[in-house]
Order: C-alpha cells, then sequence, then structure tokens
C-alpha cells in the first residue's frame, strides 16, 4: 500500500465505515422486521419483501454472510486507519488509532447504523435483502463452511433448536393484537380477543340450564298448547312430551302460525312440523361448536352429557354474542347483574354464569367444574348454604339472599378489588 497515496486511503476508509454502517444496520433491520407484515407484503409481489421472507427462511446463512461481510470490513478499517495514522504521527500514531478507531466503529460502523435499522427495519431491510441475495449465491461455499463449523459446535455443546418459538399461544396472539391497538379500532380489537377465546370456552359456560329451558309439553291438554304458543316470546321453541327427556324437537312460530290462526290445531298436526333436535356432546368448544352450527345449518343445539342426558341449550347467537356483545335481549330474561350504590357490591342470580360475571366485572373467578355462581358456592362448601351465610371465596364475600328448590337464588357479592 505504499504506493497509495493518504488522500485515496482515506477516501477508502470512509467506504469501508459505510460498508460496516451497511452491514450493521441491515443485519439489526433483518432480524427486527415484522414478519406478517413481510410476509403479506410478499404474496402482493413486493421484490423485496419476497427476497427478505426467502432469507430468513435460512437465517444461519444470511446472518453468516452479513458476518463475513462486516468483520471482513472492520478488518480492512483496523489495517488502514493503522497504516494511515503511522503516516502521519508515526508510532504514536497507533495509540491514537487505537483509541479513535474503538470510539469510530462504535458511533458510525455500529450504535448508529443499528439503531437506524431498527428504526426503519422494513425499508432496510427489503433494500438490503436485494444485495444479500446474489452474495449469497457468491459466498455460498465460504458461509457454508463457516455455518458447518458453528453448528457442529452448537450440536456437540448438546444445544437443540426449538422449532416451537416462531408459534403463539393465544395469550400470546392477544398481547400481539394488543399491542396493534393503535391500528385496531376498540370494539374491533375486543372482537378478535374474542373470537382467540372461543377455543378456551366450552358450551356448558354459555348454556341455558335443563331447568330454565323454555319448552312446551305436547302432553297437555290442548288448550293449554295452543296458548302457550301464542304466549311464546320465542320463535324457536322446544316440543316434548312430559318431560325435558323425551324431547320430540324444534318447531318454528312461523310454521305453526296459520293453524294457530284459524283454531284447527291437533296433536297429530303439531308432530308433524316438529324438526328433530340436534345434540352437543358436553365439553364442545365454542369455536368448534360455531363451525357445527355452520355445517350442520342449524341455529339451536341441547346439550347432552356421556349418559345422555340433556344438561342444557345453546344458540348460535349465544355464541355470536360472545364475539360482538349482547346484540338481543331474552324477552324472558331478567338482569342477572345488578349494581347497587356501593360500586364494589352486587346482587347477583344464582343462575348466572361465572364466565358471564368475569367479563362483566372484570374479576376472575376460578371454579373446578362449576359454570354458574351456584354451582360456585357449591362447589368451594359442599353444602347448600342457608339465608344470610357470609362466605370468602377467592378473596370475594358472597352473602346468601334467597334459596329455591335447593340451590342458592339470589347471593350478594362484594368484589375486593385490593386482588
Amino acid at each position: 500500500m505504499d504506493s497509495i497515496s493518504t488522500e485515496i486511503l482515506i477516501i477508502v476508509l470512509v467506504i469501508l465505515f459505510l460498508l460496516s454502517a451497511f452491514f450493521s444496520g441491515s443485519e439489526t433491520a433483518l432480524m427486527s422486521i415484522n414478519k406478517y407484515k413481510m410476509r403479506h407484503q410478499a404474496k402482493l409481489n413486493n421484490k423485496g419483501a419476497k427476497a427478505a421472507k426467502k432469507l430468513l427462511e435460512n437465517p444461519d446463512k444470511v446472518i453468516g454472510v452479513i458476518l463475513l461481510g462486516n468483520n471482513l470490513t472492520n478488518i480492512l478499517i483496523t489495517q488502514i486507519a493503522t497504516l494511515i495514522s503511522l503516516r502521519l504521527y508515526g508510532d504514536i500514531g497507533l495509540a491514537i488509532a487505537t483509541g479513535l478507531l474503538t470510539i469510530f466503529i462504535l458511533i458510525f460502523a455500529e450504535l448508529t447504523p443499528k439503531t437506524i435499522g431498527e428504526m426503519h427495519s422494513e425499508k432496510i431491510a427489503y433494500s438490503s435483502s436485494l444485495l444479500f441475495k446474489p452474495m449469497l449465491i457468491i459466498l455460498y461455499p465460504l458461509v457454508f463452511l463457516i455455518n458447518f463449523i458453528a453448528n457442529s459446535i452448537i450440536k456437540f455443546m448438546g444445544l437443540k433448536d426449538n422449532t416451537s418459538k416462531s408459534s403463539l399461544t393465544s395469550d400470546e396472539l392477544k398481547t400481539v393484537l394488543s399491542e396493534s391497538s393503535i391500528k385496531f379500532p376498540k370494539p374491533h380489537l375486543k372482537m378478535l380477543e374474542s373470537i382467540i377465546d372461543l377455543e378456551k370456552a366450552t358450551v356448558e359456560d354459555i348454556m341455558i340450564p335443563r331447568s330454565d329451558i323454555y319448552g312446551i309439553d305436547i302432553g297437555d291438554d290442548i288448550a293449554t298448547v295452543v296458548n302457550n304458543f301464542k304466549s311464546t316470546p320465542y320463535t324457536r321453541i322446544p316440543v316434548y312430551e312430559d318431560n325435558i327427556e323425551n324431547l320430540l324437537g324444534l318447531i318454528h312460530i312461523k310454521n305453526i302460525a296459520p293453524m294457530l290462526a284459524s283454531n284447527s290445531i291437533d296433536e297429530t298436526e303439531i308432530k308433524k312440523l316438529i324438526k328433530k333436535p340436534y345434540y352437543i356432546v358436553s365439553g364442545t368448544s365454542l369455536y368448534r361448536q360455531l363451525l357445527n352450527f355452520q355445517k350442520e345449518k342449524r341455529r339451536i343445539g341441547f346439550i347432552v352429557d356421556e349418559y345422555g342426558n340433556i344438561q342444557g341449550l345453546v344458540t348460535l347467537e349465544d355464541i355470536l354474542e360472545e364475539i360482538v356483545g349482547d346484540f338481543t335481549s331474552d324477552p324472558a330474561d331478567s338482569e342477572e347483574i345488578i349494581p347497587t350504590d356501593n360500586e364494589n357490591i352486587f346482587i347477583i342470580d344464582g343462575g348466572a354464569h361465572i364466565r358471564e360475571i368475569n367479563q362483566i366485572l372484570s374479576i376472575n373467578l376460578n371454579a373446578k367444574s362449576a359454570k354458574t355462581i351456584n354451582g360456585f358456592i357449591l362447589e368451594h362448601i359442599e353444602n347448600l348454604p342457608r339465608i344470610n351465610d357470609t362466605i370468602n371465596i377467592q378473596g370475594h364475600t358472597f352473602k346468601i339472599i334467597e334459596n329455591l328448590d335447593n340451590a342458592v337464588k339470589t347471593v350478594h357479592l362484594e368484589i375486593n378489588n385490593e386482588q
């Protein structure tokens, strides 16, 4: 290099610093890029995104190219800076070069470009990927050798690749959505999170219990049956004989309306209009049941246990309301969660679902198998409480207000917000 002028060496040194900055910034950009957005852009035929996606399918190779280029560049920077220092300041220039070079490389070849790479990861990653692609082809033999040695050391140390690291749990996915909430309107974000939660909940969590199912007993006298049909608040009505276990099916009010209007109705004609019931296995997730309703073209299903006994009823609307919130009101429903003057005290119906209470009151009541507040209390005390009994469960205070038919009918709940 003695024949090369100092001015040219300085120009080369500047170019090498820029090259080192390029490698450092590109590495950070590629590693911090939003993978989901990159895949979407690749589907839209963005050349840079497609190149980045291809490179990141084998991250060890692209990192090998970047580190190889960066280290070679930094070695050249060290040699040329040392030569320039010797020419300008003699032997003392070595000490000056060492100090200044450390600072310059840290600031201009590492910290600054990596910060910029993080700030503009998408733009830099897409552009640099178009350059790294041919570099990888040219330097492949050397990169292959380096990666082979590195991977051999990793295997020798007994370390394994955690292939599950790229998959997200439902809670992690909700966190991703939450962190993107600036781009999602709150109602949309809530719906997306509710869809994710459908897999966690089962049909028992939202079912109408067997004791609360409104149905018509076709075994009653015809006048009573006709009167029940005329006064029903529902469009699809369960029909049974004697009790709900002898379920015949469902009948749509529009199909029987002409008979009701003409008063020409009898048991035989009613049975002709009944549609066979659709049964749901207990423990079915809400997500799976939503798909099942779609597949079977049904809107109402009866949940049965392992013995074939009916546990309750669930509707398509119930599942949809888990996603979008209440958009209909049940004509037969009364308020199950009644607030009081004290913001921490509520009057709760014993049949209210624990899942609904947790959602509305923002608490976390954990039950082993119970689905309602009545079952929750009985599960914990293993006995039927008496009126005015006060029970502390999971930090919250429950006071029994009313019992009915060996069950807790109404309870006074005081929430402990300090948990």
